[in-house]
Protein backbone atom coordinates (compact mmCIF):
# COMPACT_ATOMS: atom_id res chain seq x y z
CA UNK A 1 0.00 0.00 0.00
CA UNK A 2 1.78 3.07 -1.56
CA UNK A 3 -1.03 5.70 -0.42
CA UNK A 4 0.46 6.48 3.44
CA UNK A 5 4.21 6.98 1.56
CA UNK A 6 2.71 9.58 -0.47
CA UNK A 7 0.60 11.40 2.42
CA UNK A 8 3.29 11.49 5.31
CA UNK A 9 6.36 9.43 4.10
CA UNK A 10 7.82 6.24 3.40
CA UNK A 11 10.37 6.49 6.09
CA UNK A 12 11.99 9.13 8.44
CA UNK A 13 15.47 8.91 9.92
CA UNK A 14 15.91 5.06 8.71
CA UNK A 15 12.24 3.62 10.03
CA UNK A 16 9.10 2.82 7.88
CA UNK A 17 6.60 5.32 8.48
CA UNK A 18 4.26 3.45 11.49
CA UNK A 19 0.75 4.09 9.73
CA UNK A 20 -2.44 2.10 10.74
CA UNK A 21 -4.61 1.13 7.69
CA UNK A 22 -7.75 -1.44 7.52
CA UNK A 23 -9.00 -2.32 4.03
CA UNK A 24 -11.75 -4.96 2.74
CA UNK A 25 -13.48 -6.36 -0.16
CA UNK A 26 -16.01 -3.57 -0.19
CA UNK A 27 -13.59 -0.49 -0.60
CA UNK A 28 -13.66 0.51 3.12
CA UNK A 29 -9.98 1.98 3.70
CA UNK A 30 -9.11 4.02 6.74
CA UNK A 31 -5.61 5.42 6.97
CA UNK A 32 -3.95 7.00 10.03
CA UNK A 33 -0.69 8.76 11.01
CA UNK A 34 -0.08 8.36 14.96
CA UNK A 35 1.69 11.34 15.07
CA UNK A 36 3.62 10.17 18.61
CA UNK A 37 4.80 7.33 17.03
CA UNK A 38 5.55 8.93 13.24
CA UNK A 39 8.93 9.10 14.51
CA UNK A 40 9.09 12.70 14.25
CA UNK A 41 10.34 14.34 17.41
CA UNK A 42 8.78 17.65 17.36
CA UNK A 43 5.07 15.97 17.89
CA UNK A 44 6.43 15.08 21.81
CA UNK A 45 6.81 18.40 22.50
CA UNK A 46 3.67 19.12 20.84
CA UNK A 47 0.61 20.03 23.58
CA UNK A 48 -2.46 17.48 21.96
CA UNK A 49 -4.19 18.23 24.91
CA UNK A 50 -4.95 14.72 25.25
CA UNK A 51 -7.20 13.91 28.49
CA UNK A 52 -9.38 11.05 28.63
CA UNK A 53 -10.57 11.07 25.36
CA UNK A 54 -7.61 10.92 23.12
CA UNK A 55 -10.02 10.61 20.02
CA UNK A 56 -11.07 14.17 21.04
CA UNK A 57 -7.50 15.59 20.08
CA UNK A 58 -5.40 16.27 16.92
CA UNK A 59 -2.94 12.98 18.17
CA UNK A 60 -4.21 11.06 15.18
CA UNK A 61 -6.83 12.36 12.20
CA UNK A 62 -8.55 9.34 11.00
CA UNK A 63 -9.12 9.92 7.00
CA UNK A 64 -12.12 7.33 6.10
CA UNK A 65 -13.79 6.70 2.36
CA UNK A 66 -17.64 7.27 2.73
CA UNK A 67 -18.54 3.60 2.09
CA UNK A 68 -16.54 2.11 5.04
CA UNK A 69 -18.06 0.61 8.12
CA UNK A 70 -18.93 4.14 9.78
CA UNK A 71 -22.31 4.08 7.97
CA UNK A 72 -22.97 0.28 8.25
CA UNK A 73 -22.80 0.06 4.27
CA UNK A 74 -26.39 1.72 4.55
CA UNK A 75 -25.80 5.05 3.20
CA UNK A 76 -24.25 4.15 0.18
CA UNK A 77 -24.61 7.14 -2.83
CA UNK A 78 -23.49 7.31 -6.27
CA UNK A 79 -20.00 9.40 -4.87
CA UNK A 80 -17.28 8.81 -2.98
CA UNK A 81 -16.67 10.67 -0.45
CA UNK A 82 -13.76 10.92 2.16
CA UNK A 83 -14.76 11.88 6.03
CA UNK A 84 -11.74 12.98 8.49
CA UNK A 85 -12.42 12.67 12.38
CA UNK A 86 -12.78 16.44 12.83
CA UNK A 87 -14.03 19.64 11.45
CA UNK A 88 -10.95 21.49 10.97
CA UNK A 89 -7.77 19.37 10.57
CA UNK A 90 -4.24 20.49 10.83
CA UNK A 91 -2.44 21.33 7.46
CA UNK A 92 -0.20 18.12 7.54
CA UNK A 93 -3.21 15.83 7.82
CA UNK A 94 -5.70 18.09 5.07
CA UNK A 95 -2.34 17.83 2.88
CA UNK A 96 -2.37 13.82 3.33
CA UNK A 97 -6.36 14.48 2.77
CA UNK A 98 -6.05 15.94 -0.23
CA UNK A 99 -3.09 13.77 -1.75
CA UNK A 100 -5.62 10.63 -1.17
CA UNK A 101 -8.70 12.26 -3.12
CA UNK A 102 -6.22 13.16 -5.50
CA UNK A 103 -4.55 9.55 -5.74
CA UNK A 104 -8.14 7.98 -5.44
CA UNK A 105 -9.95 10.29 -8.06
CA UNK A 106 -7.23 9.74 -10.23
CA UNK A 107 -7.85 5.93 -10.10
CA UNK A 108 -11.53 5.51 -10.60
CA UNK A 109 -11.31 8.81 -13.09
CA UNK A 110 -13.51 10.58 -10.79
CA UNK A 111 -13.79 14.16 -10.33
CA UNK A 112 -13.70 15.95 -6.36
CA UNK A 113 -16.92 18.23 -4.10
CA UNK A 114 -15.30 20.39 -1.49
CA UNK A 115 -18.82 21.61 -0.61
CA UNK A 116 -21.22 18.71 -0.03
CA UNK A 117 -21.50 17.72 -3.88
CA UNK A 118 -22.62 20.97 -5.44
CA UNK A 119 -19.98 21.65 -7.69
CA UNK A 120 -16.92 19.41 -9.15
CA UNK A 121 -13.31 19.76 -10.29
CA UNK A 122 -11.47 17.31 -12.20
CA UNK A 123 -8.44 15.63 -10.75
CA UNK A 124 -6.29 18.67 -12.67
CA UNK A 125 -8.44 21.50 -11.34
CA UNK A 126 -8.42 20.29 -7.31
CA UNK A 127 -4.31 19.89 -8.03
CA UNK A 128 -4.19 23.74 -9.18
CA UNK A 129 -6.76 25.11 -6.73
CA UNK A 130 -4.35 23.46 -4.10
CA UNK A 131 -0.85 23.79 -5.88
CA UNK A 132 0.77 25.65 -2.40
CA UNK A 133 -0.41 22.67 0.19
CA UNK A 134 0.32 19.76 -2.35
CA UNK A 135 3.62 21.55 -2.96
CA UNK A 136 4.97 21.56 0.83
CA UNK A 137 6.93 18.53 1.95
CA UNK A 138 5.49 16.61 4.82
CA UNK A 139 8.28 19.11 7.31
CA UNK A 140 6.94 22.07 5.94
CA UNK A 141 3.15 20.85 6.90
CA UNK A 142 4.20 19.81 9.96
CA UNK A 143 6.22 23.37 11.28
CA UNK A 144 2.53 24.55 10.00
CA UNK A 145 0.51 22.42 11.99
CA UNK A 146 2.62 22.43 15.26
CA UNK A 147 1.07 26.12 15.71
CA UNK A 148 -2.06 25.35 14.36
CA UNK A 149 -2.24 22.89 17.35
CA UNK A 150 -2.07 25.90 19.52
CA UNK A 151 -5.28 27.51 18.52
CA UNK A 152 -7.66 24.57 16.49
CA UNK A 153 -9.95 22.59 19.01
CA UNK A 154 -10.69 19.16 17.74
CA UNK A 155 -14.56 19.64 17.00
CA UNK A 156 -15.99 16.30 15.55
CA UNK A 157 -16.71 16.67 11.89
CA UNK A 158 -20.67 16.88 11.66
CA UNK A 159 -20.99 13.96 9.42
CA UNK A 160 -20.51 11.59 12.45
CA UNK A 161 -23.61 13.21 13.93
CA UNK A 162 -25.24 12.98 10.57
CA UNK A 163 -24.32 9.27 10.43
CA UNK A 164 -25.67 8.32 14.00
CA UNK A 165 -29.04 9.77 12.96
CA UNK A 166 -29.40 8.09 9.81
CA UNK A 167 -28.01 4.84 11.82
CA UNK A 168 -30.82 5.28 14.19
CA UNK A 169 -33.57 6.28 11.61
CA UNK A 170 -32.35 3.17 9.78
CA UNK A 171 -32.78 0.78 12.93
CA UNK A 172 -36.21 2.24 13.58
CA UNK A 173 -37.23 1.67 9.87
CA UNK A 174 -35.58 -1.66 9.49
CA UNK A 175 -34.89 -3.04 12.87
CA UNK A 176 -31.45 -3.96 14.11
CA UNK A 177 -29.11 -6.00 12.33
CA UNK A 178 -28.60 -9.72 12.95
CA UNK A 179 -25.22 -10.83 12.42
CA UNK A 180 -24.56 -14.48 11.83
CA UNK A 181 -22.73 -16.39 14.13
CA UNK A 182 -21.94 -19.39 11.78
CA UNK A 183 -19.81 -16.21 9.97
CA UNK A 184 -17.48 -15.94 12.48
CA UNK A 185 -16.21 -19.81 12.06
Amino acid sequence: MEYPWKMWFKERKGVKVGFSYAFDDNFYLSLTLDKFSSNDERWGMADFRIGKDSWATFKRENLNFEDSYESDGREKGDYLRIITTHKDILTVDKRALYIMAIEVASVIDGQISEDDKETWLSVEEFKTKHKDLLNMTYDEAVDISLEEIKVLKAIDDPIWEELDRKREEYIRIHGEVELDDEDDE
